[in-house]
């Protein structure tokens, strides 16, 4: 039984200290682009919106119960949902920030709502920021199919989307499927999430 005792002892002591390590950047993972999504009732669009954020220590260990912040405050235009619509995950105004606490394997699955602000200035590049108990992990760049904001999907996101495109530039907001350029990729891949209906409704109101 004392042998027993000692293992759970030691398991206990191991999964404490991952928990308190440091994350480190070169050995955890973000994705290089993201979608801000809309919503279906209460629940986020995951099926097209959720990715996963895996947080490592520098000797490679997951790190478990590690507050994942994801920020898009440098996002030109884009708007954050004040409620997550995607448990557990808790959103942070003041960053535009959503949270989420990583498990025992160090991930955190992660899906952001939100739209867009017609007649924001274009952006182009990662603008998103990624961090693990207040450590940088890196940055991402950041689309979002509800350009408008208002009344989920629909026809005037697609004006607004052919409005970019007629630009020749790639502008992040409308870069859909995160490849660097605006073309019909990208229309099929909003067709795809008008077509799957998680996305019909747009936020119900948008952080400050």
């Amino acid at each position: 039984m004392k042998p027993l005792l000692r293992l759970t002892a030691c398991a206990v002591v191991l999964c404490a200290s991952r928990s308190h390590a440091v994350p480190s950047p070169a050995n955890s993972s973000i994705p290089a682009h993201m979608l801000l999504v809309g919503r279906a009732g209460d629940l986020a669009d995951t099926t097209y919106g959720a990715f996963t954020v895996v947080v490592r220590d520098a000797a490679n260990n997951p790190v478990a119960n590690s507050t994942v912040e994801v920020r898009i405050l440098n996002c030109p235009g884009a708007r954050l949902s004040s409620d997550s619509y995607d448990p557990p995950s808790t959103i942070r105004c003041g960053t535009a920030g959503v949270l989420q606490t990583t498990n025992a394997l160090g991930e955190a699955r992660i899906a952001l709502v939100g739209g867009g602000t017609p007649g924001s200035p274009p952006g182009t590049g990662p603008c998103v920021q990624v961090f693990a108990s207040g450590v940088i992990l890196g940055t991402a760049s950041l689309a979002y199919p509800d350009l408008d904001g208002s009344g989920g999907l629909g026809t005037n996101d697609i004006s607004l989307w052919l409005g970019d495109f007629a630009l020749g530039e790639p502008i992040g907001r409308s870069d859909f499927d995160g490849d660097g350029r605006l073309d019909a990729s990208d229309l099929s891949l909003w067709l795809g999430i008008w077509g799957a209906a998680h996305s019909t409704q747009s936020a119900t109101s948008y952080c400050p």
